[in-house]
């Protein structure tokens, strides 16, 4: 943009001088005057009328002699009232708060005959309306003496690099700042503690009991907890900490310029207390309670994630003492949290026990309307409580390790799965989901491609899942693990597109094939005030990108057909189908379900 935007002021300098030529040749009564001069000056100024860039002629001294239609409706004035002003007085200019001199640069750049670009992030006061218009301009030096300037207005482009900033930095659902933000205002808050000696704190907070809501009432019931819980949470704390959504029910808040640690612990009961009061939602008035850990810096620790770990241990050992109460980091909550190491344990036995399976939910391609892949889903079979969902112990397996073996077993499975339906004539494209510490494994991609050449299933039947914050993490094997399981034919799907890190970089940067588009985005289709321009955005910027769009979450035939009708490609939810055994997935191929 840089580039073009020098070029065409270098352009218009040149068609501005010739202009000037044309008057001054006709002043001085030059024979042939009528021919020429008459027809470069009027198509001259038809070209810079019809350009849809403000373009604004001085003299060397910054006093305008030239403004075109756009240059007058950018500025608020007609076309008569800048003429003969100083364009300082024409172009209230500022930046970072600071008036610019567009005079004085006028005279810069007529003096060092170089085309000078204005820094970005310039502002115009428009005149009729004192309405504040971001744009971008160059100034270049006319032949005759003088400079031409050439502004665009770029308040639409600064709105939309705005939302997508906002998107990388904040949780689509509550609107809070997510983790790397929340990384971002801690690196701050402890920069400050430290030059003032000073004291912060990180408090971890859990919806207590929430699975039971989601499962009982639904997610939409589920969805409206969580965002006013955030709000509850919001109320409780100052302006100058900041509270993130950590993921699910979980939210970190970082508390900077406290006095003692009595401050934090107060925050949390004040927490605590907000939350214990009904929510009403709908036709449910619910009782919801939160537990908080609290850990100190520089008490505690220094690091962001120690401390965020130290809060999380508080926490579970305030759920332990009893629901919806606080508790503040202790050395011993280390050797307390053995309900983790019973968890591991069981983990390990159920591996070792073939209690893990996996079940399928289809996906349909929303043009042809026929299911055309399945996500592959871990469950496991506990022998006392039953099927359990990845949200009871999947944390445990990414801390622990048990990710490794027993996403060496998903893998192993989907690809045998997908074997079975390449020989029952209904091949289907499987999608894994990876976690970092399985994506950062040795030999990741040489351990898929001997399961692939084991089951004879080509590559492009099975779509890896990764979620944004692995990109946002990634050292400089990233990219090229990513090209090596693209070799093999693997497709590639970003993960939590909108509501976590991701942004337009990553998916330029790395070698990607499709962008998930998360729940609590299609939730509110078709709602007045849904997150229906959201959508359309991030479908209409993925296949600009030539990346394929998959929506989940849908759970009604009118979010389906909205969808449809902004172009994306693919979907699953609830109303397509819920996660089902193998055989469930063969019966609804067989039937030729479609909606």
């Amino acid at each position: 943009m840089t580039a073009l935007l020098l070029a065409l002021c270098l352009f218009l300098a040149v068609v501005l001088s010739v202009l000037l030529a044309c008057q001054w040749h006709a002043a001085r009564g030059w024979r042939r005057r009528h021919a020429t001069s008459a027809m470069l000056q009027a198509r001259g100024l038809a070209l810079l009328d019809a350009l849809p860039a403000a373009v604004i002629g001085t003299d060397r001294e910054g006093v305008v002699q030239y403004l075109n239609p756009r240059a007058s409706a950018l500025g608020g004035l007609l076309p008569a009232d800048g003429l003969g002003l100083p364009v300082s007085q024409l172009l209230p200019l500022f930046h970072d708060g600071t008036p610019i001199d567009a005079a004085r640069q006028v005279r810069e750049c007529v003096a060092q005959q170089e085309v000078l670009e204005v820094a970005r992030g310039a502002v115009l006061l428009r005149h009729l309306d004192g309405k504040r218009i971001d744009v971008q301009y160059s100034c270049a030096p006319l032949a005759q003496g003088g400079a031409v300037l050439l502004l665009h207005d770029v308040s639409a482009r600064r709105r939309a690099e705005q939302q997508l900033e906002f998107i990388a930095h904040h949780d689509g659902l509550t609107g809070l700042p997510n983790r790397l933000h929340f990384q971002i205002r801690f690196e701050h808050g402890i920069a400050y503690a430290r030059r003032h000696q000073g004291l912060l704190a990180v408090l971890f907070v859990d919806i207590d009991r929430f699975k039971a809501i989601n499962d009982s009432l639904g997610h939409d019931v589920g969805d409206q907890v969580l965002t006013e819980f955030a709000r509850r949470v919001q109320q409780c704390v100052r302006k100058v900490d900041t509270v993130a959504r950590q993921g699910g029910d979980e939210f970190i808040i970082l508390l900077t310029e406290l006095r003692t640690a009595q401050d934090a612990e107060r925050v949390a009961e004040k927490i605590v207390g907000a939350i214990a009061a009904p929510f009403v939602i709908g036709e449910y008035s619910l009782t919801v309670a939160a537990s908080v850990g609290v850990a100190l810096y520089p008490d505690d620790d220094d690091d962001v994630n120690a401390l965020i770990e130290k809060a999380d241990l508080a926490m579970y050992a305030a759920k332990r003492h009893a629901p919806g109460t606080c508790l503040r980091y202790a050395a011993r909550m280390q050797t307390q949290s053995y309900s983790r190491t019973i968890l591991e344990t069981a983990l390990r036995h159920a591996l070792e026990r073939n209690e893990f399976v996996l079940y399928y939910q289809p996906r349909m391609d929303l043009q042809t309307r026929s299911i055309t892949g399945v996500k592959a889903l871990l469950r496991w079979k506990h022998p006392e409580l039953g099927l359990m969902m990845p949200l009871d112990f999947l944390h445990v397996l990414e801390e622990s390790a048990l990710i490794l073996p027993v996403g060496a077993w998903v893998l192993a499975t989907a690809v045998e799965q997908a074997r079975s339906w390449i020989e029952q004539g209904q091949p289907l494209t499987v999608s894994v989901s990876l976690s970092a510490r399985q994506f950062y494994q040795r030999d990741i991609v040489r351990n898929f491609a001997a399961a692939l050449e084991a089951a004879g299933v080509p590559g492009h039947c099975i779509e890896l899942e990764i979620a944004a914050a692995i990109l946002i993490d990634s050292n400089q094997n990233c990219e090229l693990i990513l090209r090596q399981f693209r070799q093999l034919g693997i497709a590639i799907a970003i993960s939590d597109f909108g509501t976590g890190e991701a942004s337009l970089n990553y998916l330029k940067r790395f070698p990607t094939d499709a962008v998930k588009i998360e729940k609590c985005f299609i939730d509110d289709l078709g709602k007045p005030g849904g997150d229906g321009a959201m959508v359309c955005a991030i479908v209409a910027m993925a296949h600009t990108l030539r990346l394929r769009t998959i929506a989940g979450g849908v759970e009604n035939a009118e979010q389906l057909e909205l969808l449809a009708e902004m172009g994306c490609d693919e979907a699953f939810g609830y109303f397509l189908g819920r996660a089902m055994a193998p055989d469930g997935v063969e019966a609804l191929l067989k039937s030729g379900a479609a909606v």
